[in-house]
């Protein structure tokens, strides 16, 4: 609950030039010039998103109270559909959020996975708004993203911290960065969808809104791939991710005390937490020793002498998988940035020119992001969505197009501005050494969803049921999440721990 002078100050709607529509609650921010840690920009008034949900007795602002007497009983996307359609585009349209003077003349909106079929966190819908100013008229594509509450997997992961976290991406963390950008000719806006609307609990019985454009009205769209992408999709990925790091490596670089202590700590960790130890550790360490068991049936002690040593340090890890988890996700220096978290083909979207080659990404869904070792982003990416072949081929390749972008970038963004005398640049020896360091938080993650991505879907059983047995028979549920994909995956999981091995990955 908030207390002291903040729990009485009103919450706010208010449309942010370049960013949307926010809620907000008033906060300054010192001086950077008055802090050694940092330099730039005098003391200044921001908005900083109010945690509504926990706010108990704080008044909504009107925008958002008409919408919080639904029937909790509905689907969520029946109601939330209604809400859409009858307050909140209405209201949005009136509040300037898609320009001075357009008012709204029409409103369609449909839940992508049919009425009430829900994620089991988030609800999303598809939202056309007809628009006229005058005698101009225009339709804009939104997409509705609704986080909702989920008991059953609270004990596993923060849903709520990943509402909020989602919500200060988009409010805080990249208008922080596209001022950062400014005069540099370093894009940021087009990393990830432009946003109308981020706030937190505007509805009852939901935890946040994100309003978006809908990228498939400019020809976006998922690969087909549900795994390997090839070497194009690739490049351009790492391209853009060398992009977004290398804004935290600028920010340490030009204003290092206002983004190491007011920045950084608007993300908060939602799934790797020290105290949640036993309720992960049996899953993931059953689920890497899946892969770990059957490389070391193969290895003949006579002619795999080299390799029996990082199959003996996987030994000793796959004893406490969680430290390799815990130690990937904590703040560290200097190869320290701020990651998406969850970096996935399915959190991508492509556009493609006429011969059907990608030419431009976004990346959504910013609920794991955290300040953290870049190993986080760049290990799951290359070993869940690039084949192993195209890894042999093109290893060095590859960290180089992350790399060559990233310092590019960098040297724009520093270009003209003080440095800070802590400031460490990032080196392409520097990513190898962090990703020996951390690169088995990607085989961690790759050794749970990669036998359910490259399995046929009918094998995969309904997380549904799964979550209810989490904590009541987690032996069955493992047993279960151990043989999807059959011997087909272990075979898989066992090659990709050889050539961690091979590529001195193993810390």
């Amino acid at each position: 609950m908030v207390s002291g002078p903040a729990a009485h100050q009103p919450v706010r709607v208010r449309v942010r030039p370049g960013v949307g529509l926010v809620v907000v609650g008033p906060r300054t921010v010192p001086d950077p010039a008055a802090d050694p840690g940092s330099s730039g920009r005098g003391g200044r008034r921001v908005g900083l998103v109010t945690a509504l949900h926990s706010a108990a007795g704080q008044r909504l602002p009107p925008l958002l109270a008409a919408m919080g007497d639904a029937d909790p009983r509905e689907a969520p996307a029946a109601r939330l559909t209604e809400a859409m359609k009858t307050e909140l585009l209405p209201r949005l349209a009136e509040e300037g959020a898609f320009g001075e003077g357009w008012r709204l003349e029409g409103v369609r909106v449909e839940p992508i996975a049919g009425l009430g079929k829900d994620h089991w966190a988030s609800t999303t819908l598809t939202t056309a708004v007809d628009l006229r100013r005058g005698s101009e008229t225009r339709s804009e594509a939104l997409v509705a993203k609704w986080m909702l509450p989920s008991d059953g997997f609270e004990g596993f992961m923060l849903t709520d911290l990943q509402a909020s976290n989602e919500i200060k991406m988009y409010t805080e963390v990249f208008p922080f960065m596209e001022r950062l950008a400014e005069g540099s000719g370093v894009p940021v806006g087009d990393l990830h969808p432009k946003h109308y609307l981020a706030a937190l609990s505007p509805v009852k019985d939901t935890m946040s809104l994100t309003l978006m454009e809908d990228l498939r009205a400019k020809g976006f769209r998922l690969t087909k791939e549900r795994t390997a992408l090839d070497r194009q999709h690739a490049n351009l990925v790492l391209r853009s991710l060398g992009r977004l790091h290398a804004l935290s490596h600028a920010a340490k670089a030009r204003c290092r005390g206002e983004f190491l202590e007011e920045v950084t700590p608007l993300l908060r960790e939602v799934a790797f937490l020290p105290e949640w130890s036993d309720r992960w550790s049996f899953t993931l360490g059953s689920c890497f020793r899946r892969g770990l068991d059957r490389l070391s049936s193969r290895l003949d002690a006579d002619q795999h002498r080299r390799r029996l040593d990082g199959l003996r340090r996987l030994e000793d890890i796959a004893d406490d998988v969680y430290s390799i988890m815990l130690g990937a996700a904590a703040r560290t220096e200097p190869a320290g940035v701020l990651v998406h978290g969850d970096f996935n083909r399915n959190n991508m979207q492509f556009r493609y020119n006429e011969l059907g080659e990608p030419v431009e990404v976004r990346f959504f869904d910013f609920q794991n992001c955290r300040y953290c070792s870049p190993s986080v982003d760049l290990s799951f990416f290359l070993f869940m969505n690039t084949s192993p072949e195209l890894r042999r081929q093109h290893w060095d390749d590859l960290l180089q197009e992350y790399f060559g972008s990233m310092t590019s970038a960098l040297d724009r963004l520093l270009e003209g501005h003080e440095v800070h005398e802590d400031f460490v640049r990032p080196t392409l020896q520097g990513v190898r050494d962090d990703l020996k360091q951390h690169a088995l938080w990607g085989y961690v993650i790759c050794s749970f969803f990669l036998p359910q991505m490259a399995g046929a879907p009918e094998d995969v059983p309904d997380m549904e049921e799964m979550k209810d047995k989490a904590t009541s028979d987690p032996a069955t549920v493992v047993a279960i999440m151990c043989a999807i994909g059959g011997e087909e995956a272990t075979e898989g999981l066992a090659d990709m721990l050889l050539e961690y091995i091979d590529r001195d990955l193993v810390p």
